[in-house]
Formats: structure tokens, C-alpha cells, sequence
């Protein structure tokens, strides 16, 4: 149990946004039918909203190449929704899931319980960036649009190449900044993107990609999949229209607060960086030598 005098002021923020915007998730999201708080996976055997987020669980697992017997960290483990998945559909798995945010961690142990997983996960309330567990201990780090929410993304980078052990793999599926060079608009536009979703910054594939290797990984396989998302970007955007005018509205009457104001508005800046090539989703699977 992280004690609260030892949470840094961003991973504060980080718990508050989860913590008021949990009803949005539910309703806007589907969070409570398929318990995922990521985007969808779209294909031609995917092509609604709840089928898509879990297809998301197949595509990653596939990528880490995760197979019976394996031991996978979720590394900002959400609601469960991928621990549970894996134990559901692959045999003898162990996954250990771990959430800086007390609540999220006790509805994953609830939905455990519920599913009847309780055996092959756990959740815990921790740091994914700094787990204070064994070295070499994991077969997989599973980061499923989690790493984006740490201001230090090569601290996390060196924690998961820590914690895998040898030929251990990290995924990773999320946005990224297509270069360094933005104009001052763009610029604007990145911060209104996040600011409203307590992501402190989003790297560029190119740059992330260079701290992979300075965290040891030597096998590194990126993919843009912006298109399979896209439907998701879209759903966010359209919410955003939708819902950002009564938000003002019930925020002027103190029904709901700044954050979840903001929240909403994040939705429409996450379309636009993607319309105008700021912004794409990447799975990633690296190799530790």
C-alpha cells in the first residue's frame, strides 16, 4: 500500500482525474460490460465499440507472444479489465496488476472475484514505476495506455527492463507525437489534449523508441495502428461535442467540477491531434537481451 504522504503531486492528480471521472467512464465507456478503460481494436471481426476494446487484449497478447504459464505484470492495471481477460482465455497464466489508485484496485478485486480469477490474479495498489518488487521476476510488463500517465517515462522504461527477466518482453499501446518540432498552435493544441486528462507529456515514436534502447532493450518492433483506433478517437470526439455544453452548463451550477469539465474538452483536442498528424497509436513490443 503506497501511503499517501508519499505520492508525488503529479501521480495526485493522476488518482483525483480517475477518481471524478469514474462516472463518465461508465457511462460514455461501457466500463462496467467490458471493463476497459483503453481504446478499441477495430477489424473486420471487431467492428463495435465493447467487442473492439477487448480485442485490444487479444492484439496485445499476441504481440508479447504471452503463452500459457507466463507471468505478466499489468502495469496500471485500470478496472482488470486485461488481467482478467488473460486469465480468462489463456491457460495457467499468473498476472499481477498494480494502480496507484486505491479505488480502481478494489473494483479489480471485486470483478476478480466475480469472474472467478481470484487464483491466477492479484491487484495491488503500487508504482508502476517503481514497484519495489523482485528483479527478473515477470515474463511480461503489460502497458495498456498507462505509461502516458508518468512524467518520467524512462524511469518506468528501466523499472519494467529491471523486473523481466532474460528474453522477457514489454507492450506498450499508446498515443504518441509524430515529431518534436510543433509550432506554437500545435503546441496548444498537445496541452489541451492532455491537460484535461492528466497526462503530463506524450513523447515522439522517435524518442521513445530511444529510450527504450537506453533502458537495455535491444529488440524493439513498433506498429502504427492509429487506423484500428480511429473509431474510438472518433467516439471520444463526438462525446466531447455532445456532452462539453451541458458540462459548462452543470459546471456553472457546481454539479460537476473542473476536472471533469476538462476532462471532456480533452476529448476533442485527442481528435484533432490525430486529424492533423500530431498525434498516433503505436503497439510496441521490446526485447530484454
Amino acid at each position: 500500500m503506497i501511503e499517501r504522504s508519499n505520492i508525488s503531486r503529479h501521480n495526485q492528480q493522476v488518482i483525483e482525474y480517475f477518481d471524478q471521472t469514474h462516472n463518465d467512464y461508465r457511462r460514455l465507456w461501457g466500463i462496467d460490460r467490458h471493463l476497459g478503460l483503453h481504446c478499441g481494436f477495430f477489424d473486420e471481426s471487431h467492428r463495435r465499440h465493447d467487442a473492439a476494446v477487448m480485442n485490444m487484449n487479444r492484439v496485445l497478447a499476441e504481440t508479447a507472444r504471452i503463452s500459457p504459464g507466463d507471468r505478466v505484470l499489468d502495469a496500471g492495471c485500470g478496472v482488470g479489465g486485461s488481467a482478467i481477460w488473460l486469465a480468462e482465455n489463456i491457460n495457467n497464466i499468473r498476472v499481477t496488476g498494480v494502480n496507484i489508485n486505491q479505488m480502481q484496485v478494489a473494483l479489480a478485486n471485486k470483478h476478480a472475484r466475480r469472474r472467478d480469477v481470484q487464483s491466477s490474479v492479484q491487484f495491488h495498489v503500487a508504482d508502476f514505476a517503481q514497484t519495489g518488487m523482485a528483479d527478473q521476476f515477470f515474463d511480461v510488463v503489460w502497458a495498456l495506455e498507462s505509461m502516458c500517465y508518468t512524467d518520467d517515462k524512462q524511469v518506468f522504461l528501466d523499472e519494467a527492463y529491471r523486473l523481466l527477466k532474460p528474453g522477457g518482453r514489454l507492450v506498450i499501446a499508446d498515443g504518441f507525437l509524430t515529431r518534436d518540432d510543433l509550432g506554437h498552435k500545435e503546441r496548444k493544441i498537445v496541452e489541451r489534449w492532455c491537460r484535461g486528462w492528466a497526462i503530463p507529456n506524450v513523447l515522439t515514436v522517435r524518442r521513445f523508441q530511444q529510450q527504450l534502447r537506453e533502458a537495455g532493450f535491444r529488440t524493439v518492433e513498433f506498429r502504427d495502428v492509429t487506423r484500428h483506433v480511429t473509431p474510438s478517437s472518433r467516439r471520444i470526439y463526438v462525446g466531447s461535442l455532445l456532452f462539453y455544453p451541458l458540462g459548462l452548463l452543470l459546471y456553472w451550477a457546481g454539479l460537476r467540477n473542473e476536472i471533469q469539465t476538462q476532462g471532456i474538452a480533452s476529448g476533442y483536442y485527442q481528435y484533432v491531434a490525430r486529424k492533423t498528424g500530431l498525434g498516433v497509436y503505436g503497439i510496441c513490443c521490446a526485447r530484454k537481451a
